[in-house]
């Protein structure tokens, strides 16, 4: 699997010049729904360029080994719970412009609680469609998840939707640390309650940071698992190890890396 990627310049660019992110090598906290613009355009700069590497190299990786399945979709359909700036699903764009010359359109349901990140997604994925002449659109669900009942409403509005993919990167790490699902295993609850939306010949895909959850006191790659194992469903494709190890480089930074744990469902 490829594991290094060169921002595109145009993409460069958009992020940096025009809607004016901030690369900080580290922030403090992942728990991005509260931030501000400032912050946001910090996370535009810092994780932004990660997210998306992470997914153009894992989508380009499955969408190479299972084509067959995939090459004559002419249109695909998907939901980012948690999509933030949007960089997985600018990644995942690049991934299919590649690998599926078929497809020619791509529906999007992004999901956030920041609404200063999703109408920066909503401009960098404007841009993205004129460059790489696929027809994109975006749905921005701007929502809070504070509870069961609130992720309960967010079923409600999807109940009647399938989706070819559904993928969450960083995101559920929030939720975690927040306790917002209480003490209950909240990849579980993530994936029963979304896999309902899932074509039966569609993926979820889920990615996450690999640190120690102090809320939890458990590494999240387990609670991963054991996420998954509790929701009676298979792992087609994931990282080896402990973790994966991604590189992406752009302007403000040669070499930037991230480490998370996917899977593949």
């Amino acid at each position: 699997m490829q594991t290094s990627v060169k921002l595109p310049q145009w993409l460069d660019d958009l992020i940096f010049e025009e809607c004016g992110a901030k690369y900080r090598r580290s922030n403090s906290t992942m728990v991005v729904i509260d931030w501000d613009k400032a912050n946001i355009n910090n996370y535009l700069g810092t994780y932004f360029p990660r997210s998306y590497t992470e997914s153009y190299c894992i989508f380009s990786e499955y969408f190479s080994k299972y084509k067959e399945e995939w090459i004559n979709r002419d249109c695909i359909t998907m939901f980012d719970f948690g999509c933030g700036t949007g960089g997985e699903i600018i990644g995942m764009l690049m991934a299919i412009k590649n690998q599926l010359p078929m497809t020619e359109t791509i529906k999007v349901d992004a999901f956030d609680g920041n609404f200063h990140a999703l109408r920066l997604l909503e401009r960098i994925a404007g841009r993205t469609e004129q460059q790489i002449s696929l027809k994109v659109d975006i749905n921005p669900i701007p929502y809070k998840v504070e509870d069961f009942y609130d992720l309960s409403m967010i079923e409600t509005i999807c109940k009647d939707r399938q989706y070819d993919i559904f993928m969450t990167f960083k995101a559920v790490c929030e939720f975690v640390t927040k306790e917002r699902f209480e003490q209950s295993n909240a990849y579980t609850h993530i994936i029963q309650s979304f896999l309902p939306n899932v074509k039966s010949n569609g993926i979820m895909l889920l990615d996450d940071v690999t640190s120690y959850n102090d809320v939890s006191q458990e590494w999240l790659p387990k609670m991963m698992d054991e996420g998954i194992e509790a929701s009676g469903r298979t792992i087609i494709s994931s990282n080896s190890g402990y973790n994966q190890v991604f590189r992406v480089s752009h302007s403000r930074f040669n070499n930037d890396v991230s480490k998370v744990a996917w899977r593949i469902i």
